[in-house]
């Protein structure tokens, strides 16, 4: 074991203990109150950053006046009621969000709260343009550290500096005019792959190796850079927290007609090593969630998409040991004037579900998107749910998202060497895990071995392509006793020539691979007429194929319909269910210890299916299907709700958990929340807002609790041994 990761694991280790200690102390002592204006805030409090702006309610600046030194301490100490930490100022230039005063920035610390900085990009190069000085050059530190001191040269007065935004804001390369084209990065190319590199994309069209050289390369500029720049923002202050946001769908599988222009970016790939905090925008139901084509006309589950690229992040952050954050977007004309109206205003929960959707997957920061709500209902329940965050102490921090036991894999081959969108396929991630009740995703990076990162089934999703090495090592988890489940055999190896390793898995011969191709992302202005954006210059209809999946399994009938099948030549699998023509549609087959399960038809297309045409029985009987398949193969998750349409999440240590409940879009508030198999026996269950314990009924491997959470509420609950 290395020096570093000992290293890490020891300063883990006392800040476990440091922290169970706190919480012992101080959890229902001194934190079991919200702040008041006249304390101040624990250095151990959940940072929750927000840009000084005018508040709608409460004492403080309403706008419409001169601002005051008075009146400035009055915003603070209403921002600090509203369970705000940490005061965001830079360079979004207005003067309420980047106050210059400094009695005000020395008022809001000597409270307690801590300063976040957002200086802009610093790195040089950009999404739209070649870099004016290659990351490979001997230049490039030298600028970056001239950069580097000039923009963080104010923090030299700021005593309680928390984080820096350094970066470009949402980096990704836009197409290839982007590209390093430079002699430095010929050069570096050479040495890499032993050939001079391409002068273009269409030179290496037809070559599938060069192309997926070509394009990792050139996606590696990015981090190239920034590994530069981390370093020299680290040599200037080793302790201020550097963040990086990401986008929210180009760098995780939109990145295909989207804004960026072709496949070429993503999280994971890129790594964590210039970052301690990695950030990152989603806009689901309070602008748009650039889904492809009709979904984003009908953006149902609204939170699919959220749920997919967090879980992405929570990968990436997890593996390099760094923190998770997210944005929250805020009620405001400054963030999304061209979506407000009386709908979005209605949603006064909106700012309360998203904050918690965020913490309940993982993340440790959250920053507000921008401004403080304008509508005094959303500020002042987002203040109460904060409220509730800071009472949960600081134990909420030390406690990670319980690991599920099934991941979901991103194949980022496939992605690059089709150039087919790899975003909408958050809806069939959306559904397995409403029926599993959790679930990671694994990046292919990642499956350099046969154990998978010790993860019990692996999840497969409109997966064609996968590199032999991949493919041989996912085969070999499963004949040692894992599971897979798949709606896609993936024939192709990394440069698209036959491949029968994941088809010999699955018992089956030829397989289809169809799905409904979509294009252009919705975007629903309500200021302005909406519209389509990044649509074909040809319109290009979403033709569907239809059939009905008929039978019984698993002690069950089904008869519902299923959209784009998949039919299979059957050569050792066992058919469990057909459609109606007499297609295979589920699929069974023992693989040395362990066991395969394909099912004939596109996930995303059928699912999404049920939400367009209303299906509420289709729906249901979907996931019960999927529901029965994780059962029959006997893994059990973690955290299960009985109503798929309420989110329950468990954060949690061997001494302590935390279960989130968040009502997304329900029409039922009740439902049973199924726990099993934490590191610690369950005793107590209390309601953190209330301070009730709840009742919960103890099974012979699980514990289940009853829950009322009627639409736009939220329930943090400790559980304690």
């Amino acid at each position: 074991m290395g020096i570093v990761k000992v290293t890490y694991m020891v300063k883990k280790l006392i800040h476990l203990l440091f922290g169970f200690f706190i919480v012992i102390i101080s959890v229902e002592n001194s934190l079991s109150q919200p702040h008041s204006s006249t304390s101040k805030i624990p250095d151990f409090a959940f940072p929750v950053a927000v840009q000084f702006s005018a508040v709608p309610s409460g004492h403080g600046w309403k706008g419409d006046v001169p601002l005051t030194v008075n009146l400035e301490k009055k915003t603070i100490d209403n921002i600090i009621n509203h369970g705000f930490t940490v005061l965001s100022i830079g360079n979004w230039t207005s003067k309420d969000q980047t106050p210059e005063d400094r009695s005000l920035l020395s008022y809001a610390q000597s409270k307690g709260m801590k300063v976040n900085y957002i200086t802009g990009g610093l790195e040089i190069f950009k999404r739209d343009r070649a870099p004016s000085i290659s990351v490979y050059s001997p230049f490039y530190a030298k600028e970056v550290k001239r950069r580097v001191d000039s923009a963080l040269n104010p923090l030299a007065g700021i005593k309680r500096i928390f984080s820096v935004f350094p970066y470009q804001d949402e980096p990704f390369h836009a197409g290839p005019e982007s590209f390093d084209y430079s002699l430095y990065a010929r050069s570096e190319f050479a040495k890499r792959f032993g050939y001079s590199m391409p002068d273009s994309l269409t030179a290496v069209k037809d070559d599938p190796k060069k192309w997926l050289d070509f394009l990792n390369f050139q996606s590696g500029t990015f981090a190239d850079g920034w590994l530069q720049e981390y370093k020299i923002i680290k040599e200037y202050n080793p302790k201020v927290k550097v963040v990086l946001t990401h986008d929210s769908h180009s760098a995780f599988g939109g990145g295909v007609n989207s804004d960026s222009k072709i496949a070429m970016d993503d999280v994971f790939h890129w790594g964590g090593n210039f970052a301690d905090i990695f950030i990152y925008d989603i806009y689901p139901y309070t602008m748009f969630d650039y889904r492809y084509g009709e979904p984003g006309k009908i953006p149902k589950p609204r939170i699919s998409q959220m749920h997919y690229t967090i879980s992405q992040l929570r990968n990436l952050t997890t593996t390099f040991h760094k923190e998770l954050a997210f944005w929250v977007g805020t009620y405001n004309a400054a963030w999304f004037r061209r979506f407000m109206g009386p709908e979005r205003q209605s949603q006064y929960w909106a700012e309360r579900e998203l904050a918690y959707t965020a913490i309940a997957q993982g993340a440790n920061f959250l920053i507000t998107g921008i401004k403080i709500p304008s509508d005094s209902l959303h500020w002042d329940d987002f203040g109460k749910s904060l409220n509730v965050i800071q009472k949960a102490g600081p134990g909420l921090l030390i406690a990670p998202k319980v690991k599920a036991k099934a991941c979901f894999l991103f194949p980022r081959t496939q992605y690059l060497q089709l150039q087919e969108e790899y975003f909408n396929v958050g809806l069939t991630f959306e559904l397995f895990q409403r029926a599993f009740g959790e679930m990671d995703i694994i990046h292919e990076d990642q499956v350099n071995n046969d154990s998978l990162n010790g993860y019990k089934v692996l999840v497969l999703a409109d997966e064609k392509l996968l590199p032999k090495n991949v493919a041989e090592h996912i085969s070999a988890f499963v004949k040692n006793g894992g599971i897979v489940i798949s709606d896609c055999v993936p024939q192709m190896d990394a440069y698209k020539k036959p491949m029968d390793i994941m088809s010999k898995l699955f018992g089956v011969g030829h397989s289809g691979t169809d799905r409904i191709e979509r294009y252009g992302q919705w975007v629903p202005f309500t200021t302005l007429p909406p519209k389509m954006g990044h649509a074909p210059e040809v319109e290009r209809k979403e033709t569907a194929k239809t059939d009905t999946l008929v039978g019984r399994a698993f002690g069950k009938k089904f008869n519902f319909q299923i959209i784009s099948p998949r039919p299979s030549d059957v050569i050792n699998a066992d058919v469990l269910l057909k459609t109606k023509s007499g297609s295979p549609s589920v699929m069974f087959n023992q693989f040395g210890k362990g066991k395969s399960y394909l099912l004939g038809f596109c996930i995303q297309d059928s699912y999404f299916g049920t939400w367009k045409y209303d299906d509420i029985s289709g729906r249901q009987q979907l996931r019960t299907l999927l529901t029965d398949i994780f059962n029959n193969a006997g893994i059990f998750s973690h955290i299960y709700s009985s109503n798929p349409d309420i989110e329950a999440s468990l954060r949690a240590t061997s001494k302590e958990g935390y279960l989130f409940i968040i009502s997304h879009e329900n029409s039922n508030p009740q439902t049973k929340v199924t726990i099993r198999d934490l590191k610690f026996p369950v005793r107590r269950i209390v309601d953190i807002e209330t301070g009730k314990a709840i009742n919960f009924e103890r099974k012979e491997k699980s514990i289940e609790l009853r829950i009322n959470a009627p639409l736009g509420t939220t329930r943090l609950l400790r559980i304690t041994p």
